[in-house]
């Protein structure tokens, strides 16, 4: 979420500043004689710093961008650099300083105005980062209003407010109906949310104006699965192993089709020793005149299978399973931990909770409940996050 967010920050900083920019040059006409023009020149060093730290040269940048400031400490465009340079070594306290200056020396300037947004938003301040975000879309001169909506959208979904974060995205698609990124991420959303019609018609939207990924096959899977149609299900997995064998996605529907097909087997075999002992059963009962039309008469059988079969078949009161030692487990519990393998996930830059309850079939709530997340459901990149209730987990 965060990742995403730096990103469009990132697109946004370098298409403003190096237009204004103009074509980087070191032989610009009396840069060094007497009639040398600071603005320029600014320019010009901004322009090569952002182009170092584009290339991950933070000491070229760093030299150049200082220059810039030295030449017109009185541009936003150069205090707007300064302060994304800072924001990316992680210096929040310079960053905010520069941002502060950028916003006073150009307080209709859209573009920096996102990105301040975009910085408090990483920095958890959701309130903030809301009024510069609107800042930059109520402003009349302000071309990107798509990607600031868009914004909004990660950051509210950042704060685990799914509803708000649909709504933005929405937004975004009336400035830009085409935009590919909202486009998949609402889908993503309306598949959270369950609202599998929406997620459908969605993605096919996203598809007319992207290529194939991974991700769109495993969403269309999901979705597919959803509805309850598993045979389009079953054909989205085959699909992404045609055509990315490699994936991780790919490696997860093969674990989830063979655990699937197991649980078929198991279930077959358990039920043929249990059916035989019921007509087993009937037979002996007819010989001594019982009747045995009440669905709810069961035989005890020996037999391992044919226990946990009766077992599975008494319900408390709320639905719950009761195994065969009298614990109860619910049922919706039971099939999350089931559908999937592993115990724990590492989050991976750029991932977020709604993400990872995809991937792993899991219950956004429960989630939150097994790892004792706040409603935020914030999680940065490195973070354990359980895939088993507590009682599971293992230290």
């Amino acid at each position: 979420m965060v990742a995403g967010l730096r990103t469009s920050l990132q697109i946004g900083l370098l298409s403003a500043v190096i237009l204004t920019s103009g074509c980087v040059s070191n032989s610009q006409s009396g840069l060094y004689g007497g009639n040398f023009d600071h603005e320029e020149a600014a320019k010009t060093r901004m322009s090569l710093g952002l182009t170092y730290l584009q290339n991950n040269n933070y000491t070229q940048a760093k030299k150049n961008l200082d220059k810039a400031l030295e030449f017109n400490p009185r541009s936003a465009d150069v205090q707007y650099a300064m302060a994304y340079y800072y924001q990316l070594v992680g210096d929040n306290y310079r960053a905010e300083e520069f941002y502060e200056t950028a916003i006073d020396l150009a307080p209709n300037n859209g573009d920096i105005a996102n990105s301040y947004g975009a910085f408090k938003c990483q920095n958890g301040d959701y309130e903030k980062a809301k009024t510069y975000f609107f800042d930059a879309i109520n402003n009349r001169l302000y071309a990107n209003a798509a990607q600031t909506y868009e914004n909004l959208a990660l950051c509210a979904q950042s704060q685990g407010e799914i509803d708000e974060a649909i709504n933005y995205f929405q937004e975004a698609l009336k400035h830009q109906p085409a935009r590919g990124k909202s486009l998949f991420l609402l889908s993503e959303l309306y598949t959270v949310s369950q609202q599998w019609a929406l997620a459908e018609s969605t993605l096919r939207k996203y598809e007319r104006v992207a290529k194939v990924t991974p991700d769109s096959l495993w969403l269309a899977y999901e979705i597919a699965k959803g509805k309850g149609d598993l045979e389009t299900a079953k054909g989205y997995g085959e699909m992404m192993m045609s055509l990315f064998p490699e994936s991780e996605l790919t490696k997860r529907y093969v674990i989830q089709r063979e655990s699937m097909q197991s649980r078929v087997v198991k279930t077959v075999k358990s039920a043929q020793p249990q059916e035989a002992a019921n007509k087993s059963a009937m037979k002996e009962a007819e010989k001594d005149g019982l009747d045995h039309s009440n669905p709810n008469t069961e035989t005890s059988v020996n037999d391992d299978g044919a226990e946990f079969q009766k077992a599975s078949s008494d319900k408390g009161s709320s639905g719950n399973l009761v195994t065969a030692k009298g614990n109860t487990v619910d049922k919706e519990q039971n099939t999350e931990i089931s559908a999937q393998s592993d115990k724990f996930h590492v989050v991976k830059e750029g991932e977020n909770l709604y993400r990872i309850s995809l991937l792993h079939n899991i219950k956004i709530a429960t989630l939150r409940e097994w790892n004792n997340l706040n409603n935020t459901g914030a999680i940065i990149a490195g973070q354990t996050i359980w895939l088993v209730p507590p009682s599971m987990q293992e230290e």
